[in-house]
C-alpha cells in the first residue's frame, strides 16, 4: 500500500511540473511575460566559402585629385592665332599684314549666321514700330483736331487719346524687347571675336582662310613681340590658379620653378620662371594642378564600400574563409577614393570580389 501511495504522488508532482511548464510556454508565446529585446543580424554571404578571395589593402596615406595642364614655352613673345574648330567660318580680319597692334585688339571675327540674323530681323521690326508710333501720333493729332472743330465732349476726347496710347504703348514695348535681342546678339558676336593677347606686329597672314573654315590645328596669323620668358596654358582650369603662386613645371624631364600670372581672359594663364630659360619657343611642358587632397588618412576604393540601408559596409574574409560583413564609417570621397575613419585599421584587406 506504501508503494501505491509513493506511485501516486510522483504521477500527481510529474503532471504539477508538465502543467507549470506548459503554462510557462504558453505564457511567453502570447507575450504576458517578458521577453530579451531581439535584433537583426548582418547577414553572411558564403558565396566563395573555402576559396581565395581578390583582395585590397585598406591604405594609409594622401587621398589626391590632381588636374594634368599642358604648358607651352614663349620665348620670344609671339601669338599663334588658330581656327575656332568645326563648323566655325571666319567671317572676316580686322589687321593687315605688318601691322602693329596691342593687347585687346581685334583680329579677326567669327561668322555666327542666327545671331546676325537675330540682329538684322529685329532692326527691320524695329524700323516698323517705329513707324506705327509715328502714324499713330500723327492719326491721333487729326482725330483730335477735328474731334475739335466738331466741338466733342471730354468723353470723346479722352477715348480717342486712349486708343491711341495704348497702340503708342504696345509699340514700345516691343521695341524694347527687340533691343534686348539685339543687345544679346551683339554681345554673343563679341564673345567669338579674337583679340590680341600681345603687342606687336603680325608677320603672317594667311587670306586663304578669310571667309571661310580653319580648324584649331590651322594657324591663320601671327604676332611677334619683344622677346619673353614665360610658359603659356589656356585652360579651364586657369581660375584655380593665383597670382604669384609657385609651381614646378616639368619639361622633357627637367623641372622648373616659375611664378603664375593670370589675365583678362579667364582661361589663360602665364608662368613666369625663376631663371632665364634656353629652351625653344614652342617647347611644351606640364604642371600637376592639384585641386584637392586630404593627408594622412586612411581610403580605399570608392567602389568596394556599398551601402546597406543607411549604413555602409565592406565585404572581409571571416572565419573559414567566408566572407562577411564589416560596417564602416566613411568620410571624404576624392576622385575614385573614399576616406575609412571607422571600422577597418591600416593593412586590413578588403574583399574585392
Amino acid at each position: 500500500m506504501g508503494i501505491d501511495m509513493l506511485r501516486c504522488g510522483i504521477k500527481r508532482f510529474a503532471a504539477m511540473f508538465c502543467g507549470v511548464v506548459l503554462s510557462g510556454s504558453m505564457l511567453c508565446s502570447c507575450g504576458l511575460l517578458p521577453t530579451e529585446e531581439e535584433f537583426d543580424t548582418a547577414p553572411v554571404i558564403k558565396d566563395y566559402e573555402g576559396n581565395n578571395y581578390n583582395k585590397y589593402t585598406v591604405t594609409r596615406g594622401s587621398m589626391v585629385q590632381k588636374e594634368f595642364i599642358s604648358v607651352y614655352y614663349q620665348g620670344t613673345a609671339r601669338m599663334e592665332v588658330k581656327g575656332g574648330g568645326i563648323g566655325v567660318q571666319i567671317k572676316r580680319y580686322r589687321v593687315k599684314m605688318g601691322q602693329k597692334v596691342e593687347v585687346g585688339d581685334v583680329l579677326m571675327e567669327d561668322y555666327l549666321p542666327d545671331q546676325e540674323k537675330i540682329i538684322r530681323d529685329s532692326e527691320r521690326e524695329m524700323e516698323k514700330m517705329q513707324l506705327q508710333i509715328r502714324q499713330a501720333e500723327e492719326m491721333k493729332k487729326r482725330e483730335l483736331q477735328k474731334l475739335k472743330r466738331l466741338k466733342g465732349s471730354k468723353e470723346q476726347e479722352k477715348s480717342i487719346s486712349s486708343q491711341y496710347d495704348s497702340q503708342i504703348q504696345n509699340a514700345k514695348s516691343s521695341m524694347a524687347l527687340l533691343r534686348l535681342d539685339i543687345k544679346a546678339a551683339k554681345e554673343e558676336l563679341d564673345v567669338n571675336t579674337v583679340p590680341a593677347e600681345i603687342n606687336g606686329k603680325i608677320v603672317e597672314l594667311d587670306r586663304s582662310f578669310e571667309g571661310g573654315f580653319a580648324t584649331e590645328n590651322d594657324v591663320v596669323m601671327v604676332i611677334e613681340g619683344k622677346k619673353r620668358n614665360r610658359f603659356r596654358a589656356k585652360t579651364e582650369y586657369a581660375s584655380h590658379f593665383k597670382n604669384g603662386e609657385e609651381v614646378i613645371i616639368t619639361v622633357g624631364g627637367q623641372q622648373y620653378k616659375a611664378t603664375a600670372k593670370k589675365t583678362a581672359n579667364k582661361k589663360i594663364v602665364y608662368f613666369y620662371p625663376n631663371a632665364e630659360l634656353s629652351l625653344k619657343s614652342g617647347a611644351a611642358g606640364s604642371i600637376d594642378l592639384i585641386l584637392k587632397e586630404k593627408k594622412d588618412v586612411l581610403y580605399l576604393p570608392a567602389a568596394l564600400v556599398y551601402d546597406m540601408g543607411e549604413k555602409k559596409i565592406v565585404y572581409v574574409e571571416g572565419e573559414n574563409g567566408i566572407k562577411s560583413i564589416r560596417e564602416v564609417k566613411v568620410g571624404e570621397r576624392i576622385d575614385n577614393l573614399i576616406e575609412i575613419t571607422d571600422g577597418l585599421q591600416e593593412n586590413e584587406q578588403v574583399i574585392t570580389n
